[in-house]
């Protein structure tokens, strides 16, 4: 399975969580945080990616 694919993926849908937190619940303070979690998980999705190659 090709985890690479899924980084593009991650990174649009938490820009997009990103801007309607930060719409709807007019939270701007806060709606950064979905951009953070989303970087966590594609540095996860790369490592495992990586580590899915060596094998």
């Amino acid at each position: 399975m090709n985890l690479k694919m899924w980084i593009p993926i991650v990174a649009i849908v938490s820009v997009a969580v990103m801007v309607i937190w930060g719409f709807v619940a007019n939270s701007w303070q806060y709606c950064w945080l979905s951009v953070f979690v989303g970087g966590i998980v594609m540095a996860i999705l790369s490592i495992v990616n990586a580590n899915m190659k060596k094998k």
